[in-house]
């Protein structure tokens, strides 16, 4: 069930990497409130449109309002980058730029644990969904590493 969890977190953060920029239409409610400026409950174009052109111009590095190969190429570097250290500052409890077995074994015992909110020793749909990693994050970076 741990490698399950990661392997999906893996994947959402890649996800997330790739369509960064690319069109899209949100798909939580969370993110149709932010996004609906009249809060009628739906998205029409002229409500997106802004947001898209932001993405749009994050790329766009000259603003010639063409995105080149060149431009999101760097941008995808970047992000990729960003990932990689972040991932490393999650991981790397001794900072000498690799991850062990044990390292990532670390990590993913203390996210289960944190997650399994009943302690049965399983982790369900709902507690997966009530998991707030960003937070989880924040604490588990705030401990002391155990060697």
């Amino acid at each position: 069930m741990k490698i399950v969890i990661l392997g999906a977190t893996a994947l959402t953060l890649v996800a997330g990497t790739v369509m960064a920029n690319e069109p899209y239409l949100p798909r939580n409610a969370k993110a149709v409130q932010r996004i609906d400026a009249n809060k009628d409950g739906r998205i029409t174009p002229d409500e997106l449109k802004p947001r898209l052109q932001k993405r749009f111009a994050a790329v766009d590095a000259d603003g010639d309002k063409v995105m080149t190969t060149v431009e999101i190429d760097a941008m995808l570097q970047k992000r990729m980058d960003l990932r990689r250290n972040r991932m490393l500052q999650l991981m790397d409890a001794d900072r000498n730029g690799g991850v062990t077995q044990a390292e990532f074994d670390r990590v993913a015992d203390d996210m289960f644990d944190k997650a399994d909110a009943d302690k049965d020793g399983g982790v369900n749909l709902a507690e997966m969904q009530n998991f707030k990693r960003g937070q989880w994050r924040k604490a588990f970076l705030g401990q002391p590493a155990k060697q």
